[in-house]
């Protein structure tokens, strides 16, 4: 006789003062996705996943934000997390947290879905699970200040479980707080300035970098007949269908700025495809994550209506 596994049960604390820090970022920054990184312990029992957020790291001084994407300052939070680590060693990390509450799109898009599955399933990840903390919405005078959804990945588990309110506290215990550290940390390299008209273009390494950790399916090519560099593939959307683009530097822009196109051609994204004509941008990787998300809230709306 087979005996199936039982769903996994997921239960979250978080201290109040972590879920205050996430919410004050998310003031600091209401125009750009913003994010960190979520600091605790757990304890995992025959399925049963017991989690606890009792910290949280900043983004960082050289993150990058926009209004549709958000890289962290590893390096940075690494050095703060290994301070934390030296006098907490029982400390893990638990997963990230980032907002959607600036473009309105209320739950993780591909791009998240993608990148999470990639780390709970890396080598080096320390657990068997990936906690995402996602902020959707801000609650005009409401308490709390903004709403939030939480979702679990597990290691070699394709399910997305979302772990439902009524299974997430607030609790008020102390707060590792590692700000105070940061003020003590190395300086830091100012960040690189933006390429100036005519000289190389560097943003071309960042977009490589950028699509082999979380679009790998894109693949960099160069043009034959103008000799540009291009970005092609498909994009995983929200509905399960597939879009092939391509995003290619324009060669006559002494900006290097980036156009994208895609061959999809689902009815209820068609004028976002128009609109996509004349758009550009200032990276290819840029273009990739605002066509994502456009088409991503195009057919959630459709869905809905």
């Amino acid at each position: 006789m087979l005996f199936r596994s039982k769903k996994p049960v997921f239960s979250i604390s978080i201290a109040r003062g972590a879920l205050e820090a996430v919410f004050d970022e998310c003031d600091r920054y209401d125009v750009d996705e913003t994010g960190g990184r979520l600091l605790g312990t757990y304890r995992h029992d025959q399925g049963r996943y017991d989690i606890e957020v009792k910290g949280v790291l900043e983004p960082g001084p050289n993150a990058q934000r926009t209004s549709t994407y958000f890289l962290q300052d590893g390096d940075h939070q690494e050095k703060l997390f290994r301070a934390i680590e030296a006098s907490h060693p029982e400390i893990e990390h638990l997963g990230n947290w980032h907002t959607h509450h600036v473009n309105g799109y209320p739950t993780l898009s591909g791009g998240d879905k993608q990148t999470y599955f990639k780390t709970v399933n890396h080598e080096n990840h320390n657990t068997d699970f990936f906690y995402a903390l996602l902020v959707v919405t801000k609650n005009g005078g409401g308490n709390p200040r903004y709403a939030v959804k939480h979702f679990i990945f597990r290691r070699g588990d394709d399910t997305i479980y979302e772990v439902l309110a009524k299974d997430v506290r607030l609790v008020d215990t102390p707060v590792l707080r590692p700000r105070a550290m940061a003020e003590n940390a190395e300086p830091r390299d100012p960040p690189p300035q933006p390429a100036q008209t005519g000289a190389a273009n560097p943003q071309r390494a960042k977009d490589q970098e950028f699509f082999a950790e979380f679009y790998p399916g894109l693949k960099a090519l160069l043009s034959k007949d103008s000799g540009a560099p291009y970005w092609k593939g498909p994009l995983q959307l929200v509905d399960g269908s597939r879009a092939e683009v391509v995003a290619i530097e324009d060669p006559d822009d002494k900006a290097r700025s980036y156009s994208i196109a895609t061959s999809c051609k689902n009815p209820v994204i068609a004028d976002i495809l128009t609109q996509y004509r004349a758009r550009k941008f200032r990276s290819a990787r840029h273009a990739v994550l605002q066509l994502e998300r456009d088409l991503n809230q195009a057919l959630y709306r459709g869905k809905k209506g």
